[in-house]
């Protein structure tokens, strides 16, 4: 009797569990991802990367039925946002993006799919910051334009000229205000500067800023000298024409430099000098005010 009454139970807890799972199915099955809004119109792609590039998370389809990869696969790559998505999950919705990254050696195809925001930050991945040519517009911190300053083997020159500036930071705001003023394009036949974010252009925040035309001249003139060379008549030129001796530019507190070279973009000295060629210069310093 006993060994029954245990039977019974064991039996009993088995059925117990398979009703509960049915029970659990529909509820399951009714809690599908749906689509409430969905904007296309992204006319300036933005880019993002990886906010936990170790863990991983999937690239999905609208559904969410579907993984098309992901980001521990590729955690060096920088991904373009095209659309914005509100997605409903039960009683809860969230803000997904829809991105992309083009194919490279190591993942021949493209890579895309519908990821949490969450799961993303505003900025490059290495294999953009590595690239002798990024336009300034794509970038959006100080961090990731200091990378691509460091990374970037066409940025030599800058690194360099930094680097003789004592006490001053590179910044990405005063960067983008030198390179919509005063911008030095190296192509007669193409005059076209670069394009900012206008949102950047706040003046207010600085005084005394400080252009270089003289500089800009002849950095346009010089591509092909040696940076050394380079580093050293830029020095001389501030001294001369501009009165910043090296124990001025000592003296000056609280300045920041903006500073944006786009040149040697394909390394190869023939094609670095086409007509067409981007070839970009601004230089500018400024006292930080606010």
């Amino acid at each position: 009797m006993k060994l029954k009454s245990e039977l019974g139970i064991v039996l009993g807890v088995i059925l117990g569990t398979a009703l509960c799972l049915l029970s659990i199915q529909p509820a399951q099955a009714a809690t599908k991802y749906t689509v409430v809004s969905e904007n296309w119109r992204i006319f300036t792609p933005i880019c993002f990367r990886a906010k936990y590039p170790n863990k991983k998370v999937a690239l999905w389809n609208k559904k969410h039925t579907k993984r098309y990869g992901y980001l521990t696969d590729r955690p060096n790559t920088t991904f373009s946002r095209t659309s914005i998505a509100v997605l409903k999950h039960g009683n809860t919705k969230a803000v997904y993006y829809y991105v992309n990254a083009g194919g490279t050696k190591k993942h021949p195809k493209s890579t895309q799919g519908y990821i949490w925001r969450g799961y993303l930050t505003k900025g490059l991945a290495m294999d953009e910051l590595k690239r002798r040519y990024v336009p300034i517009e794509l970038f959006y911190n100080n961090a990731d334009y200091a990378n691509y300053i460091k990374y970037s083997k066409s940025q030599k020159v800058t690194k360099a000229l930094v680097k003789a500036l004592p006490n001053m930071k590179l910044n990405l705001d005063l960067t983008n205000i030198a390179a919509y003023k005063v911008a030095e394009t190296m192509s007669d036949e193409d005059p076209s500067l670069p394009d900012v974010k206008s949102g950047s252009l706040k003046t207010k925040n600085y005084t005394h800023i400080t252009y270089f035309p003289k500089v800009t001249a002849y950095l346009k003139k010089s591509n092909n000298v040696a940076t050394v060379t380079r580093v050293k008549k830029v020095k001389n030129i501030l001294a001369k024409d501009y009165g910043l001796t090296p124990a001025k530019l000592k003296r000056l507190k609280n300045y920041q430099i903006g500073l944006y070279i786009a040149e040697n973009t394909t390394g190869n000295k023939v094609k670095d000098n086409a007509p067409l060629t981007i070839k970009f210069y601004a230089f500018a310093i400024a006292q930080r005010v606010k």
